[in-house]
C-alpha cells in the first residue's frame, strides 16, 4: 500500500486528538504510506480553533487533492450511478481509485460503501479511523 484516503471522519478524529488515529497516522507516515485528502473533505473538517492543532499537524503529512473540473464531473457521475447526492463522499472514493484502490478511512461506512460498489472497485477496503 502506498496511499490511504482520509474522509472527514478521519480528520475529525485528528481534531479531537484521538490518540489511536494519530498513532495510526504516524505509523502510516513512517511506513511511507501517503495519506490523501480530497479538497472537499478538507473544507468539511477545517478548523482554526486552538483545539485543532493536531488536525493541522496531521494535514502537514497529507497530500490535498484539488477539486478539478474533471474530478467534479466524475464525482457527479459516480453519485448518479450510486443514487447518492454526496459529491464529497464520491470524491473520496474516486481518490481511492486514482491511488490504485487505496483503502479509505471513514466514519460513513454505509454511504462510502455504496459509492465503492458503484465504482466497480469492490476491492477498495473501507474502515473506521
Amino acid at each position: 500500500m502506498n496511499a490511504i484516503v482520509y474522509d472527514t471522519g478521519a480528520l475529525i478524529a485528528a481534531e479531537k486528538n484521538d490518540r489511536a488515529f494519530v498513532a495510526q497516522h504516524e505509523t502510516l507516515l513512517a511506513a511511507r504510506v501517503r495519506p490523501v485528502v480530497p479538497a472537499g473533505v478538507l473544507a468539511q473538517a477545517w478548523s482554526t480553533r486552538p483545539s485543532a492543532a493536531v488536525l493541522h499537524r496531521v494535514l502537514r503529512g497529507c497530500e490535498i487533492l484539488p477539486l478539478t473540473e474533471e474530478r467534479a464531473k466524475a464525482a457527479s457521475e459516480l453519485c448518479r450511478r450510486a443514487g447518492s447526492h454526496d459529491v464529497v463522499d464520491a470524491s473520496v472514493v474516486l481518490a481511492a481509485v486514482e491511488n490504485l484502490d487505496a483503502p479509505i478511512l471513514t466514519d460513513d461506512l454505509g454511504d462510502i460503501g455504496k459509492l465503492v460498489e458503484a465504482s466497480g472497485r469492490p476491492q477498495i477496503k473501507v474502515a473506521r479511523p
